[in-house]
Formats: structure tokens, C-alpha cells, sequence
């Protein structure tokens, strides 16, 4: 979430906020830090700091079907709720993004957004497939899948100077 979502897409008006249920800042700066969360985690005013309730838990309650993962949404400019699920699926959320933002209109390989292709997107992108996480400017196959072959791809259009 932090690198697919956060940074690939704060420079485009989305806001990014992690809500939490316990009032234990220490937990709250283990969480941040072993996960480099760089986006605002904020409190749930109404939980009593276990692992149920708080008023947006409350209000948002999705059945988990006890899945380990938080609930995810995505609210759009006019404040309506355009995704909500409780499995982590970065590959959907990122098309409704898309949507929402006018598509990502960079240049494939350009996974920093700089307008060049070079060593710090080759190694962005192998940071991206071995974190399996996904990101449209990264797919240079457009097979909907960051892997190796991307990889590839990559690092011959940088070694053949083709930008």
C-alpha cells in the first residue's frame, strides 16, 4: 500500500489515511515503523483499544469472515464510496485510482515519474516485483503482472537508450 498506492499516487490529489483502534502510541510507532509507513495514521476515537468498534469501524463494519487484513476504501472527489474491501487488492484498487485520477498517464519503465529511463527505475521496479506489489508504468508487457519479464524489458530499453 505504501509504494503501489501511497507514493505512486499523492502527487495526484489522493489522500492516503490509515485509521487504527488502540490509543497505544507505542504500538502505533511499531506499526508505522516495521511496515516504513510514511502516510497519516490516525486514531478511532470511539474504540476502547481492542480489536473491535470505534466509531468508523462502527460505521463502515464490513463481515471479515475473520481475515487478518483491514478494511479498504476508497472514497472519491465528491465523497462517494467507490471501493470497499477487506482483503488487500492492490491490483483493483489501482484501476479504480486510475479511474478516479484520469489514468496514469507516464511513460512505461518511468516507475519514478521523472520522464527518464535509467538505473533508479530498473531497481524501483525489481523492488516492486519482489514485493509483489503493482504499479501501470512498471508493466512494460501490459500482461497485468509485475515479474521478471518487466524486468527484462526494462533493462534492455535502458541499456538500448529507447525512451
Amino acid at each position: 500500500m505504501e509504494t503501489a498506492i501511497w507514493q505512486a499516487y499523492q502527487n495526484e490529489g489522493v489522500i492516503m489515511l490509515g485509521i487504527i483502534n488502540t490509543s497505544n502510541q507505542n504500538q502505533i510507532n511499531s506499526f508505522v515503523e516495521e511496515n516504513s509507513i510514511t502516510f497519516p495514521i490516525l486514531f478511532d476515537p470511539g474504540s476502547s483499544g481492542g480489536v473491535q468498534g470505534g466509531d468508523t469501524y462502527d460505521d463502515y463494519y464490513m463481515p471479515n469472515d475473520g481475515s487478518p487484513y483491514p478494511r479498504d476504501f476508497i472514497v472519491d472527489q465528491e465523497g462517494i464510496l467507490q471501493y470497499a474491501n477487506n482483503e488487500i487488492d492492490t491490483e483493483w484498487m489501482l484501476y479504480v485510482l486510475d479511474e478516479l485520477t484520469g489514468g496514469n498517464q507516464g511513460m512505461l519503465g518511468d516507475i519514478n515519474g521523472d520522464s527518464t529511463l535509467n538505473i533508479l527505475d530498473l531497481v524501483s521496479l525489481v523492488n516492486l516485483v519482489l514485493s509483489n506489489e503493482y504499479i501501470n508504468t512498471g508493466d512494460l508487457n501490459e500482461d497485468g503482472t509485475l515479474n521478471i519479464l518487466d524486468v527484462v524489458l526494462l533493462s534492455n530499453l535502458i541499456l538500448n537508450d529507447e525512451q
